[in-house]
């Protein structure tokens, strides 16, 4: 038996498709441009140009009336799947979900599909009860004139179906999102019935010159009430219909690996570029992107993929106004919900978790063959397509060294975070470095990845996603970085990765990688503002803070940052770096007290963000 499951799109998102599963661009005949390697809805017998109002409904009809070939035909939209193989488990109608691979799904209900033919007749989503009767709330949302005229129309020229269509109207049941997988026989009984009732509505002299944009869909709406119509009558007029309830997966907050397919494979020579933050680092980002397109070459194509984690879709719509003033760029933007929430924390460094998300990039983008990868902490004064065009030797990674790291290669050195008493000891006993990759220990801000060297990106990304979770790391996400790549890494011109801290913090680096330092601070390609006594957006006066600050006016989120920098109160003298220094004297003197001391560390840093 040949089974094609539809699923609906309309706009660019990550593509569910296997053998059976089909991706259909609905309203293509209204669309600026065809969705990439997907058939459409405007082909053939086809009602593509009324997808405004028909909603779903056109790839229906489109299914219905060119396909000849399936033995069974469903619908199903992009972020709102038919779980044929129930694997949701539990009784809702619809089941959100936190994350969905779609490759191990397909494969699963493909499986499905091969070998339990015989088991159903229909598959189709549970009943959803609502808090209103089907017809109470539809006439509660949209217009009620319609659904009287379904009434005559079902009453005038199928009134077998009469009873039904009565029942489910005074039933607080509904069929959601006209879901559903059938037989031949029975798709073409339900689409000539239903298409029917619905034509001679939308023919009908009726007053809808007002109705608002979510009333214009009152057919599609219409249709969840005739599917639920449909198979109650189905049920109670043929007894031994196989009907098998599942839920509907819904993937409107979900994390979807791949997010790109070979399908959406970009163009040579456009720039793909990744960064990562949550609300608290989304006015940097829009800084960083900002300078970003000041030195950008002009007239490359930039692909620009945004992971990110508590956004309002205001906040998302304020970032991509910085992105729709730079032709050629386009945003993609990532919800990652909370995938890392129970990763490692350490007790003295408790950045976001968003840090962990280029973990992620290997999963979501594997169709692109090579992703720079920026911290939104920087300023970018380049060119940022030379970077992403430097030739890396066949290595799987370009990175900058973190300079003030390989201080470790000159002597013992301390840290304040109880499980590594010694920085030194732990790159060469938990990190397991040599001294050669110690002296190149690259800071994870800046990072060229070359996908295609690396070969299977999903082995590489569960690695370290399970490295994130079960190890306790200090430098979290950069360290899982230097102990992957640190076999496979291209050394890159180190102006590509400045750190605005003093000099006197390069002091115990050693010479060479001394001078490659300071030597870079002279003509900076990129400004990162990586150490958190050294952010410009804090009150105390840091260097380079400029180059920020010019970025940032330029940007909706200028007034924002600035408003955090409140004067402080009369009398109020507290200097968070001096409170530091003095902490982290007394802990080596006196080292039981690093714990005690870290703690109180952590709640002033809370406080004093609140004062």
């Amino acid at each position: 038996m040949t089974v094609t499951l539809y699923t609906a799109y309309h706009k660019p998102a990550p593509r569910i498709e296997s053998q059976n599963i089909k991706p259909l661009h609905v309203g293509r005949a209204m669309a600026s441009a065809p969705l990439p390697g997907m058939i459409g809805d405007d082909t053939g017998d086809t009602i593509s140009e009324r997808n405004s109002t028909w909603c779903e409904l056109t790839a229906l009809y489109w299914a219905w009336k060119n396909d000849t070939d399936s033995d069974a035909i469903g619908l199903m939209h992009y972020r709102r799947l038919l779980d044929v193989t129930d694997s949701a488990g539990g009784t809702a109608a619809e089941m959100p979900q936190a994350s969905l691979d779609s490759e191990d799904w397909t494969a699963k209900t493909e499986a499905w599909l091969a070998n339990e033919a015989d088991d159903w007749d229909i598959v189709l989503p549970r009943m959803h009860r609502m808090g209103r009767t089907v017809e109470g709330n539809y006439r509660h949302a949209h217009q009620g004139q319609d659904y009287d005229l379904v009434r005559q129309i079902i009453k005038r020229d199928y009134p077998d179906y009469l009873q039904a269509f009565e029942e489910v109207s005074a039933s607080y049941d509904i069929r959601l999102g006209n879901i559903a997988l059938m037989k031949r026989p029975i798709f073409d009984q339900y689409c000539a019935w239903m298409f029917d009732i619905l034509f001679q509505v939308e023919a009908a002299d009726l007053p809808r010159d007002y109705y608002s944009v979510q009333q214009r869909r009152y057919l599609g709406f219409l249709s969840e009430r005739l599917l639920t119509v449909f198979v109650h009558h189905m049920q109670k007029t043929q007894p031994g219909l196989k009907v098998r309830e599942v839920a509907i997966l819904n993937l409107a907050d979900a994390v979807i690996l791949p997010w790109l397919s070979e399908h959406d494979r970009p163009a040579p020579g456009t720039v793909n570029i990744a960064f990562s933050a949550d609300r608290a680092y989304l006015p940097h980002a829009a800084a960083m992107l900002r300078s970003l397109f000041d030195h950008a070459e002009p007239g490359r194509a930039l692909n620009l993929y945004f992971l990110y984690s508590d956004m309002r879709p205001r906040d998302l719509m304020m970032l991509q106004s910085v992105v729709d003033g730079h032709p050629g760029a386009s945003l993609t933007a990532i919800d990652t919900g909370g995938w890392f929430d129970d990763s490692y924390r350490s007790s003295s460094r408790a950045p976001s978790n968003a840090t962990y998300n280029r973990f992620l990039l290997f999963r979501l983008l594997p169709a692109l063959d090579r992703l720079v990868y920026l911290d939104v902490d920087v300023i970018v004064q380049a060119d940022v397509c030379k970077l992403f065009d430097t030739d890396l030797g066949g290595a799987h990674l370009g990175a900058v060294p973190d300079w003030i790291m390989t201080r470790t290669l000159t002597g013992p050195t301390k840290t304040i975070d109880p499980e590594v008493p010694d920085l030194s000891d732990y790159h060469r006993n938990v990190l397991g470095l040599s001294d050669a990759q110690i002296a190149r220990y690259f800071n994870a801000g800046v990072l060229v990845f070359d996908f295609a060297a690396i070969g299977d990106l999903r082995a590489l990304s569960d690695r370290m996603m399970n490295e994130a979770r079960t190890h306790r790391y200090l430098f979290r996400d950069q360290d899982i970085l230097n102990r992957t790549f640190k076999d496979h890494l291209c050394v890159l011109d180190p102006r590509w990765n400045v750190f605005n801290s003093d000099p006197q913090a390069y002091d115990r680096v050693p010479a060479d990688n001394h001078a490659k330092a300071m030597a870079a601070r002279k003509d900076p390609w990129l400004i990162h503002y990586a150490d958190r006594s050294y952010k410009p957006w804090n009150r105390a006066p840091v260097p380079l803070a400029g180059l920020y600050w010019s970025a940032l006016i330029r940007t909706p989120f200028y007034s924002e940052v600035v408003g955090r920098l409140r004067p402080q109160k009369p009398g109020q003298t507290h200097n968070t770096s001096t409170i530091v220094t003095t902490g982290r004297a007394l802990a080596e003197r006196v080292p039981f007290l690093k714990g005690p001391l870290l703690r109180f560390y952590v709640w002033l840093r809370k406080h004093l963000a609140d004062v």
